[in-house]
């Protein structure tokens, strides 16, 4: 190792002692051990949190440990070393090992320090206001503590001895490794030299990069590069959506063949690697979550064997050592050189990976179809109470603990504020009832209790940063039986810039991150930061978009179902093969589909339904890419057919888009518009035009997978032809208006009796 090998005392003891159990997190309890340490501190006269460091050798490694100690008596004889843990309302009859093992650390480098020949050492067990309720005295001598120092210190150095190792293997790997193609596409090498720039500045990339320049591949090889390079020490790549994970996965498998030896994890949600019937994280119900940290070692060890940490790979081991696969996959995190997952786990304050995030100085991150992080982040900012769900949760807690209990009370003066109306009405008092549950909810165990307790969090952790915050709205709505609170969130920006600042690097990129420079200000960009916009690959005459004016708006949609039924066949008939219409609505997608059923029954068509699980998404899907049957497809715009998913050649060879996307008006949105108007003077923009050509340009991007594709593009409605929606259109997506029904027809048939032929 060529720099010191750092640690705190913390972390040195609990890699080798620590609880055997899952066990919910209680945010009551971290905030009442924050307390009671405190009002211990404040009463005595010692020295609270006094700061200790030694530095040394250990199994020929330089090691600094570094702690605090949270009392400190110098007058004592021999000097006193307190250590505050909280205890419930049973205090333990000795101390637990690990806790008297972090007062002997400091204990060791106390002496170390001050050339003390022995030290006492005291584990006080208290409550959140300070009480104590058991203490351990012992006293020990130097030798003594030395021997438990490096007890600890010696398994800890040779672990990180061996990933060190295995690191340095990896950047030799990275070292010798080639672009993972032949040739770079045009404008790839671009993007992956200022996306390492980023990363070598800590910077943030925002990034157009339009489908066909290989985005994977452009930013992940870079950020690898830096890795090897120490500009970064993990790399995270993030998705919107699951399905976005296969083409980064695809990429350093790619990598991999190449050469590269780097632990490369994908993530995935805790319902989705679950083996349970029902997820219950607790000891008392999951045999995996009993005894789970106990077996979690040999899993780590046998992992670090191979490098591809898959799904599959995850559960074999999980199920091999009787680990929950979630908590497993999450310790692999810590150790892992690049992870793939999902926005929130590194951007939501309810469930991002603390381990990595709240200390992320060499953390890379990778945002993929980066235009969704913008809403995604003002739901994950966001909170709401529900006043039936609060019903329910009482009952249930009724069922479990008695209706004259103090959890079921608890729901009382929370549920009474949502069900009508107080005057005056204050914030606190949500606050304050919201607050006195969660404290109440922490260790219970009825159906939904941790549900529950996630989004009263969520909402407390909002209304507090709500609080004289013009980026928030509270909304108050008491109904007997269906009362409402919401926080939402209305701009993102302050919050993204904060975090992604102590970042060691960023990159943000999509094929429709328009227009460029206001969606990096909504992203949380700084004027130092970098804007690229590549151009598509692919020939422009390979791609033909015609324009239609027809009136898709809400008030007009009665008169639009003809034509519009009309065009979309007339666009089908004139190469009958695999099509795909996208409208703004079900609704209307509905409607639409019925006059097409009735004036050109010949047509075989298929529709998107509203919830469709992964098995009718997939068969969906297949109805295009497992034959070469003609097809008709009927989608919503922003929806899952119209984002992420990859129909080359003959699989998709026309698209109809009808609207230009808009969200639906709403309160909520016409509170954003008017925030965005206020910070950006661009409320409209923000609020719906620019939402809704990212998904119209996203449906488009559905044509043309290759530089051997050709499709036909048309677009439904007259608002194309205003300039504030032309020019969100890129630049290879050249209009020609048509005029009649026919002209759809009989142009589209040209431009594909144009098509060169190919040779036999």
């Amino acid at each position: 190792m060529n720099k010191p090998l750092r640690v705190s005392a913390r972390a040195l003891v609990g890699f080798s002692l620590f609880p055997p159990d899952i066990m919910p997190v209680s945010g009551r309890l971290m905030a009442e051990g924050r307390l009671g340490h405190q009002a211990r501190q404040a009463e005595s006269k010692a020295k609270a949190e006094a700061a200790l460091r030694w530095a040394g050798e250990c199994c020929g490694t330089a090691v600094e440990v570094q702690g605090r100690m949270d009392l400190y008596d110098d007058t004592a004889n021999p000097p006193l070393i307190e250590e505050i843990k909280l205890t419930g309302d049973t205090p333990p009859e000795e101390a637990f090992q690990e806790h008297l093992a972090q007062a002997a650390v400091y204990g060791f480098m106390l002496c170390e320090k001050e050339g003390l020949p022995s030290v006492a050492l005291r584990v006080s067990y208290v409550t959140a206001a300070g009480e104590e309720r058991a203490a351990f005295y012992e006293e020990m001598a130097r030798d003594e503590l030395r021997a438990r120092f490096f007890e600890l210190l010696i398994p800890y150095v040779r672990w990180q001895a061996r990933l060190w190792a295995l690191r340095e293997a990896r950047d030799a790997s990275i070292t010798a490794l080639p672009f993972p193609y032949p040739d770079f596409r045009p404008g790839q090498k671009e993007m992956a030299a200022q996306a390492y720039t980023a990363i070598a500045r800590r910077k943030r990339l925002f990034a157009v990069m339009p489908t066909g320049t290989g985005k994977s591949a452009a930013v992940l090889y870079p950020a690898i590069k830096a890795l090897s390079q120490g500009l970064c020490s993990q790399v995270f790549y993030l998705t919107a959506r699951g399905t976005q994970r296969l083409a980064p996965r695809k990429e350093l498998d790619r990598m991999a063949e190449e050469g590269l030896k780097a632990f490369c994890l994908t993530l995935y949600a805790k319902e989705k690697l679950c083996p349970m019937e029902e997820v219950r994280c607790h000891p008392d119900f999951c045999p995996r979550a009993r005894g789970h940290y106990l077996r979690l070692g040999g899993a780590v060890e046998e992992a670090v064997r191979a490098f591809r940490w898959e799904r599959e790979e995850v559960m074999a081991l999980a199920d091999a050592h009787l680990l929950c696969p979630f908590e497993f996959s999450l310790s692999l995190c810590e150790i892992a050189d690049v992870v793939i997952g999902d926005y929130n786990y590194a951007f939501d304050p309810r469930v991002r990976l603390s381990r990595i995030f709240d200390m992320p100085r060499g953390v890379a991150i990778l945002v993929d179809e980066a235009h969704n992080l913008a809403d995604r982040a003002r739901d994950m900012l966001s909170g709401e109470l529900s006043l039936p769900r609060l019903i329910m949760a009482r009952r249930e807690a009724g069922k479990a603990y008695g209706r004259g209990g103090t959890l079921y009370k608890a729901f009382t003066p929370l549920i009474r504020l949502l069900d009508k109306a107080e005057s005056p009405f204050l914030p606190d008092r949500l606050e304050t009832a919201s607050g006195a549950l969660v404290d109440i909810l922490g260790g219970s165990r009825f159906p939904g209790a941790g549900d529950l307790a996630r989004e009263l969090i969520a909402f407390l952790q909002a209304i507090r940063r709500g609080v004289d915050n013009p980026d928030y709205h509270l909304r108050w709505e008491p109904r007997p039986r269906s009362g409402q609170a919401r926080i939402i969130n209305l701009n993102p920006a302050p919050y993204l810039r904060e975090l992604t600042a102590r970042l060691a690097g960023v990159v943000c990129f999509s094929a429709t991150l328009n227009p460029l420079h206001a969606m990096s200000r909504i992203l949380g960009g700084e004027k130092e930061d970098a804007c690229l916009a590549l151009p598509s690959p692919f020939p422009r005459e390979h791609l033909l978009t015609l324009q239609y004016a027809v009136n898709t708006r809400y008030q007009a949609r009665e008169g639009s179902l003809l034509p519009a039924a009309r065009a979309i066949a007339a666009l089908y008939e004139a190469r009958p093969g695999k099509v795909i219409a996208y409208f703004p609505s079900f609704a209307y997608l509905r409607r639409v589909r019925d006059v097409i059923g009735t004036e050109t029954p010949d047509i075989p068509l298929v529709s998107q339904a509203p919830g469709m699980d992964e098995s009718a998404r997939e068969d969906f899907l297949s109805r295009f890419t497992g034959d070469d049957e003609p097809l008709l497809g009927l989608c919503v715009l922003g929806g899952v057919f119209a984002e992420g998913v990859d129909l080359p050649g003959e699989q998709l060879i026309s698209a109809a888009i009808l609207g230009v996307g808009l969200p639906q008006v709403n309160r909520e949105r016409a509170l954003y518009q008017a925030r965005m108007e206020e910070a950006y003077k661009d409320g409209f923009g923000f609020a719906y035009r620019y939402p809704g050509m990212q998904k119209v340009c996203q449906a488009a991007g559905r044509l043309i997978r290759s530089e051997h594709d050709r499709g036909v593009l048309l677009l439904l409605d007259d608002r194309f032809t205003q300039r504030g929606y032309r020019e969100l259109l890129p630049e290879h997506i050249a209009m020609d208006r048509v005029h009649s029904i026919a002209e759809i027809h009989d142009t589209a048939r040209d431009f594909w009796g144009s098509a060169p032929k190919e040779e036999p």
